[in-house]
């Protein structure tokens, strides 16, 4: 891309010198024309003594010179001496370059347009005559210096053409190699997908009944000891019921998604979300949950897939919320969020319709917020800030976004909160 974009300016500079050139060429070669001319007509009428009258006209008849358009001899208060139009002999025509031409000495020329509105190229050059000083006014056509622009202009047009039709092969050139590239990347993820799916269902199968047994023993201890070794079977319990969910959540990151669309509202899927996380836990009744989604908003998707997004989501932002460390939960909220002027922990979805037939879910949250390092690996599967999380859950969510043909974008900054921006089609098919 940057050596086409580098070709492309060298052609354009070059193009425009080119073009620059023929202007100037076509008006040198009208000038030196004119003067050739106008020198040899100086040195005919020297020696001319009779039958001046019909010398102009005569040239002009029989075409010694291609290209002129009239001739006239002026003396130097401007009254016509000789003319290729006979007619208009010793009529004084008012024109003030030829004074000019009679005071300096030294040619002119300019360009004008005729009766007729042809422009044509005019040059007023003195001449010495036996009778005395005159002033030679040639006009040329410039129809044959002007080839040389019109040739110039098409090598220009052509020269454009070509440089477009590059830059159109190498936009599709570029999409295409985008395009094979992230069929690669799926490829290679949905094959990373498989073997990782084949060994989380080896790997859960393999757990899970054991880890069934144990839990299972250990509640059955506790139901007939109440006091004895009641801690370390708590210590059991819990940790069977984490391996569970890490089994869970490898077999739902591993396996692949099928997509079920249904339309449904937003809000009230919003507000079923709201309510499980409201009962997530003691902190919860200490983190307001918002909603600002337009009733009667509708999307085409998979419910489900959805609504497990948004959990994930929520269950993150509720963490982070629930876990300042080093902090009261007050103390780490005081960041208010966009539409709401009160602080306190706070946890807000909104949703619209935005261009193209999209709809865009934002979760904001006014907790610690992530740096940069945190916020580059997000995304990633098995990373996590949390002491007993699996970092899996954005992971996760971003298989499901892909599921569903959405896409998402993060944004946090340390002590203000974190945003997450999701963008799904209104119809999924």
């Amino acid at each position: 891309m940057v050596a086409l974009i580098a070709a492309t300016l060298i052609t354009a500079a070059s193009v425009s010198l080119s073009y620059r050139s023929a202007l100037q060429g076509s008006g040198d070669a009208l000038k030196l024309m004119a003067l050739g001319v106008a020198v040899s007509l100086e040195a005919t009428l020297s020696r001319m003594e009779k039958g001046r009258e019909t010398l102009f006209s005569d040239i002009i008849t029989e075409g010694r010179w291609e290209g002129l358009a009239f001739i006239a001899l002026c003396d130097q208060q401007g009254r016509t001496l000789l003319h290729s139009n006979v007619h208009l002999i010793n009529r004084r025509m008012p024109d003030s370059q030829i004074s000019q031409v009679a005071e300096k000495g030294t040619p002119l020329h300019d360009y004008t347009t005729l009766g007729t509105g042809e422009r044509v190229f005019i040059l007023y050059f003195p001449v010495h005559l036996p009778e005395g000083r005159a002033i030679l006014k040639l006009a040329l056509h410039t129809y044959p210096a002007e080839k040389i622009l019109r040739e110039a202009r098409t090598q220009a047009a052509l020269i454009s053409f070509i440089t477009l039709a590059l830059w159109v092969m190498a936009f599709f050139f570029i999409r295409a190699m985008k395009r094979s590239e992230r069929m690669e990347k799926t490829i290679a993820e949905r094959e990373q997908m498989a073997v990782l799916g084949e060994m989380a269902s080896i790997l859960a199968h393999e757990i899970r009944n054991p880890l069934g047994s144990i839990k299972g023993f250990a509640q059955y201890v506790m139901e007939q000891d109440h006091l004895r070794s009641r801690q370390y079977l708590d210590i059991i319990v819990a940790e069977s019921q984490r391996l569970e969910t890490l089994t869970e959540d490898l077999l739902r990151y591993a396996k692949p998604e099928k997509t079920s669309p249904t339309v449904f509202g937003l809000l009230e899927l919003a507000e079923e979300v709201m309510y499980l996380n409201r009962t997530a836990g003691p902190s919860s009744n200490r983190i307001r949950l918002t909603t600002d989604i337009p009733e009667g908003l509708t999307i085409k998707t998979d419910r489900d897939k959805l609504k497990q997004i948004l959990i994930n989501i929520l269950q993150n932002a509720h963490d982070a919320l629930s876990e300042c460390s080093g902090f009261a939960l007050s103390e780490c909220s005081k960041t208010a969020l966009d539409g709401h002027s009160e602080t306190g922990a706070l946890i807000n979805i909104s949703a619209t319709e935005v261009a193209r037939g999209n709809i865009s879910i934002i979760i904001q949250d006014n907790g610690p917020g992530m740096d940069s390092k945190t916020l580059g690996s997000a995304m990633q599967p098995f990373f996590t800030t949390k002491t007993r999380g699996t970092g899996l859950g954005l992971a996760i969510v971003g298989k499901l976004i892909r599921a569903l043909n959405g896409y998402i974008e993060l944004q946090s900054e340390q002590g203000r909160g974190t945003t997450i921006k999701m963008t799904f089609p209104k119809e999924t098919t």
